[in-house]
């Protein structure tokens, strides 16, 4: 049997040539420029949690930093699924800060459930029985009744899909979702074209050039995602003066520009 004959999503159809060392540096060179950013700390709900969804999608950055160099691309999708993730949810919470943010604190009382009802443990703690009644409260905005009468309880802090934040976010958001998520979830679940991805790009001379390629992308949508998170935390007030972040990232533009303006050789950059 033949692969030629079948079509994988996510092949690009000529060469990127993206300046790989160079988005290597300038993406050192952007986390040295958020850590240089002062921001405020708050005891105001929203904002308690947009710096602690920052700093998770931070750290998501800085764990790209350790996998791009070697060319890990692989793993450094599933990262970028995470970066992405935390921050379309720190984005789209603060469209309605006040109650999507109970909301996200809320739920993790309904993910505590979930692990004491497999925990061995718990069962010293008292029966799930008492925990519901003790934290009602917290949970009723997630539970409800199915057609056939059943007890359902969300599976995440918002009834809305992904594709629902996204859309409701705009661009870039909707792009990406069509693009970056569906291909990093295939990373993230080790799915079929995930694994067989790199069997298709035959155009790619050389093993390494298509692995410098698909990592510089990583690294390149990356900076774009951390650069709105840092404007979205300047808009409310987190971070006062953002300065150091603006030119830090128009040079990594300054960069890149050559490489994208055909943009039929990439995908849609963000924003």
């Amino acid at each position: 049997m033949s692969e030629k004959p079948t079509l994988v999503v996510g092949m690009p159809s000529r060469l990127w040539n993206l300046p790989f060392e160079s988005i290597l540096e300038h993406h050192l060179k952007f986390s040295d420029a958020i850590v240089d950013t002062p921001g405020i700390t708050s005891d105001d709900l929203p904002n308690f949690i947009a710096n602690q969804s920052f700093v998770y999608a931070y750290n998501s950055y800085k764990a790209l930093g350790r996998l791009l160099p070697e060319l890990y691309h692989e793993a450094a999708a599933t990262v970028l699924r995470q970066l992405w993730e935390v921050s379309l949810n720190l984005h789209w919470m603060m469209l309605d800060p006040d109650d999507r943010a109970e909301a996200f604190v809320n739920f993790t009382v309904v993910e505590a459930r979930k692990l004491f009802k497999i925990s061995d443990e718990f069962g010293s703690l008292g029966s799930l029985d008492d925990f519901d009644k003790s934290t009602h409260r917290f949970q009723s905005r997630f539970r409800k009744r199915s057609r056939q009468g059943k007890d359902q309880i969300q599976t995440n802090f918002t009834s809305e899909s992904i594709r629902n934040r996204s859309e409701e976010l705009g661009e870039p958001w909707g792009r990406e979702y069509d693009f970056v998520y569906h291909l990093t979830s295939m990373h993230a679940h080790g799915a079929p074209g995930a694994v067989l991805h790199a069997v298709f790009l035959n155009h790619y001379g050389n093993v390494q050039a298509r692995e410098r390629d698909q990592t510089a992308l990583i690294g390149t949508l990356a900076i774009q995602m951390m650069k709105r998170n840092v404007d979205l935390l300047a808009d409310v007030g987190i971070i006062p003066d953002k300065s150091a972040v603006d030119d830090a990232y128009s040079a990594f533009q300054a960069c890149i520009t050559p490489q994208t303006e055909d943009k039929s050789r990439v995908p849609p950059p963000g924003k």
